[in-house]
C-alpha cells in the first residue's frame, strides 16, 4: 500500500493554498500606493483568473462543485 494521502486529501490541501493565493494578490483599494497599474494590473489580473480556472479545476477531477 501507498503512503501517498487520497486524491481528496490533496485537492482540499491545494485549494486552500490557492485561496491563500488569491487573498494575497487581493490590494486595499484605500492604499493608493499597492493600487497596480498598467502591465502589473493586467497580469495580476490574469493571475486571479488563472488560480479561479485552477480552483475550478480541482472541483471538476473529483465531481464536486460548492
Amino acid at each position: 500500500m501507498s503512503d501517498l494521502p487520497r486524491f481528496e486529501t490533496v485537492r482540499s490541501q491545494a485549494y486552500a493554498l490557492l485561496g491563500d493565493a488569491q487573498d494575497w494578490l487581493r490590494f486595499n483599494p484605500r492604499d493608493v500606493r499597492d493600487h497596480p497599474t498598467g502591465h502589473r494590473a493586467e497580469a495580476l489580473a490574469r493571475a486571479r483568473q488563472h488560480i479561479a480556472a485552477a480552483k475550478e479545476a480541482l472541483n471538476e477531477a473529483c465531481g464536486y462543485w460548492p
